[in-house]
C-alpha cells in the first residue's frame, strides 16, 4: 500500500528535508544540502509571496519512500504567459509506482488550478537548484546542483515527460592562462575602457552586492525559467550568498562611468565539506566548511554574466582573465562551472581553457489533460 500524505507538521517537514540523506547514504557522489538552508528556503523564502507551494511524502509499509513539491509561480506565469505548475524537491526509492503516485498528486493539483502543463525539476526560479541528472552519475555533485540516481530519468520517460531544456556543467584544469586570452584581455580593455572593480574589504563588497543582483536581473532576463528578482529576493540572496563570499573571487566589470558591465561570482568547492558535515553546521560542520573555504584545490563558478548590450562584445574575457589569475594565485588546480543551458553556446567558451563536459541535467515538461 502506497500512501501520499501532504506535509503539515514540523516533524513531517524535517522528514521531508532529511529523506535524501537516507536515500543516498551509501552514494559517494551525493552532497547533502545544509538543513538550515533547506528549511529557510521552504519556510522563509521571499518568493513565497508570489508562489504557492505544497509538499508531499510517500509512505510504503509505514516507511518514507519518496517526496515531491508542487510550486505554482504566479509571477512567472503572468510574465511568461504560461499556465504552468512546477515540481521540485523530487526524490524517490527505486519504485516506479511510488514515483507515479507522487507525480499524479502534483498533476492533479495543477488540474484543479486550471493549469495546462507541468515542468521541472525546479524550485521558485533558476536561482535555486534545478534540473535532473541524465549524465555524469559518477561525478561528485557541486552544492548548487542536485544529484540523482540513474533510474530517475527512466521514470520520467515512463511517465510521459519530455525534454524541455538541458544544462551542461564543465570542468577544466588550471595550468596557466592561454596566451590568446592574455592578448584578448589587453585588446578589449583598451577598446572599451572597461576595468575590474576593486573591493577594499567585505563591507565594500556587500555595499556593491545590490548593484550586482540588479545587473543580474538585466543580464538573465531572457534565460530559461528566470524572472527578475524582487527587492526582497535580492536581500535574501545577498544574505545567503555574499555573507561567506571571498571578495577576491568576485569580479565586477565597470565602464568609464562606473556602471556594471558584467560580473562573476566564484566560491571554493564545498562539496566534500558538506559531505563531512552531513548537512549540519553543528557540532562540527562549520569547521569542515571553514577549512574548505581556506584550503582547497577546486573552485566553483557560481554566477557569470554580462548585461545584454555588452553580450556580443567579448568583455566576458576580462573577468575570465582576472579570475584565472586569482585562481592560480590562490593555488586552485581545477575549476567547475555552474550548469549552463545547452542551447546557449556561450558555455563552450570554457573549451578555450581546456574545459570538458562532466554532467548533463534536464528539465522536463508534460501537458496536463483536463
Amino acid at each position: 500500500m502506497i500512501i501520499i500524505q501532504e506535509v503539515k507538521t514540523k516533524k513531517e517537514l524535517k522528514q521531508f528535508i532529511l529523506y535524501p540523506n537516507q536515500l543516498y547514504k551509501n552514494c559517494p557522489y551525493f552532497v547533502p544540502s545544509l538543513y538550515n538552508d533547506e528549511h529557510k528556503t521552504l519556510t522563509e523564502h521571499p518568493a513565497k509571496s508570489f508562489c504557492n507551494i505544497r509538499l508531499w511524502l510517500a509512505y510504503k509499509d509505514g516507511k518514507i519512500v519518496g517526496r515531491i513539491a508542487g510550486i505554482i509561480n504566479h509571477r512567472y506565469n503572468e510574465l511568461k504567459d504560461k499556465k504552468r505548475i512546477r515540481f521540485g524537491w523530487f526524490d524517490v526509492d527505486d519504485d516506479i509506482e511510488v514515483a507515479k503516485k507522487l507525480f499524479e498528486t502534483v498533476e492533479n493539483w495543477g488540474r484543479q488550478e486550471n493549469l495546462l502543463e507541468i515542468s521541472g525539476p525546479s524550485r521558485y526560479s533558476n536561482m535555486e537548484k534545478q534540473g535532473m541528472m541524465v549524465d555524469g552519475f559518477d561525478v561528485l555533485t557541486t552544492i548548487s546542483c542536485e544529484y540523482n540516481y540513474p533510474y530517475y530519468p527512466i521514470f520520467m520517460d515512463t511517465l510521459g515527460y519530455e525534454k524541455e531544456e538541458d544544462y551542461i556543467q564543465m570542468k577544466f584544469e588550471l595550468s596557466g592562462i592561454p596566451e590568446k586570452i592574455k592578448v584578448l584581455n589587453e585588446q578589449l580593455s583598451e577598446r572599451y575602457g572597461v576595468k575590474v572593480k576593486e573591493f577594499k574589504n567585505k563591507k565594500d563588497l556587500i555595499d556593491s552586492a545590490e548593484q550586482f543582483f540588479k545587473a543580474l536581473n538585466n543580464s538573465f532576463v531572457n534565460v530559461y525559467n528566470f524572472i527578475p528578482l524582487t527587492d526582497e529576493e535580492i536581500q535574501f540572496h545577498i544574505k545567503n550568498n555574499f555573507s561567506f563570499a571571498d571578495k577576491d573571487l568576485i569580479k565586477i566589470l565597470v565602464d568609464k562611468d562606473d556602471e556594471i558591465v558584467g560580473f562573476s561570482l566564484s566560491i571554493p568547492s564545498l562539496s566534500e565539506a558538506f559531505r563531512k558535515s552531513g548537512g549540519r553546521l553543528l557540532p562540527f560542520g562549520w569547521y569542515h566548511i571553514l577549512r574548505a573555504m581556506k584550503k582547497n584545490n577546486t573552485v566553483n563558478l557560481w554566477l557569470t554574466g554580462v548585461l545584454p548590450k555588452w553580450m556580443n562584445s567579448g568583455v566576458h574575457v576580462l573577468y575570465h582573465y582576472e579570475l584565472y589569475k586569482t585562481y592560480l594565485e590562490k593555488g586552485y588546480k581545477y575549476a567547475i562551472t555552474n550548469q549552463q543551458l545547452e542551447r546557449n553556446h556561450n558555455y563552450r567558451i570554457w573549451e578555450r581553457y581546456g574545459g570538458v563536459p562532466i554532467t548533463r541535467r534536464r528539465c522536463y515538461c508534460k501537458g496536463l489533460k483536463i
